[in-house]
């Protein structure tokens, strides 16, 4: 096995890659650029793509709007008259009904 390492260590090039152990220096403004101005980029992209579609749609995104009231998701769409209370203690309508 040692033998199988050592020949393969001689067939595989072990020098330090150019550049490497001398570095060019790095302009400051392309540093800031890059470290400041590609997460700023992000930020305006994921703002943008959740104000978007609600700006398109005519809601308001003001703060301190009064909550939405009668809002309920996926549910009927007339209104609370579709929904049925409970006639009697015995009847399954009006919502949860556990039992011990």
């Amino acid at each position: 096995m040692t033998t199988a390492l050592s020949a393969l260590a001689a067939l595989v090039p072990m020098d330090v890659p150019v550049g490497w152990s001398d570095p060019d220096d790095v302009n400051t403004f392309h540093a800031v650029l890059l470290l400041g101005g590609v997460p700023l980029l992000l930020f305006l992209a994921i703002t943008i793509a959740v104000y978007v579609p609600s700006l398109v749609r005519g809601e308001r995104i003001a703060p301190g709007q009064p909550p939405v009231e009668n809002q309920w998701l996926g549910g009927p769409r007339a209104g609370t008259a579709e929904l049925k209370g409970p006639d009697s203690e015995d009847a399954d309508a009006g919502g949860a009904s556990g039992r011990w």
